[in-house]
């Protein structure tokens, strides 16, 4: 299975004891944002909502890709391929 990893924000780095890059064997975006949950349960419930979809504030990156631009997360991953997450913050 592919070697992957997945990059986090400052913000969700809270929940994985600061590492702000999770390495992860996977075969699609999806199981590589599993293999992150399984290695940082918490983590899951600030990128997904109760029906398993991100999060509207979440974007999910394949490479360079948006995932908002692809028909779901089960898109296949290569070896030293990238998954991004990010936070939209707000305020003023």
């Amino acid at each position: 299975m592919p070697r992957v990893v997945v990059e986090l924000p400052t913000m969700l780095a809270q929940v994985t004891g600061g590492r702000r890059r999770v390495d992860v064997e996977a075969s699609t975006v999806r199981g590589a944002l599993e293999a992150a949950f399984r290695a940082h349960p918490e983590l899951r419930v600030h990128v997904l909502d109760e029906s398993g979809r991100l999060r509207p504030h979440v974007l999910c990156f394949h490479n360079e890709v948006n995932s908002r631009w692809r028909e779901s997360l089960d898109v296949p991953v290569s070896g030293g391929d990238r998954v991004t997450l990010l936070q939209a913050v707000s305020g003023g």
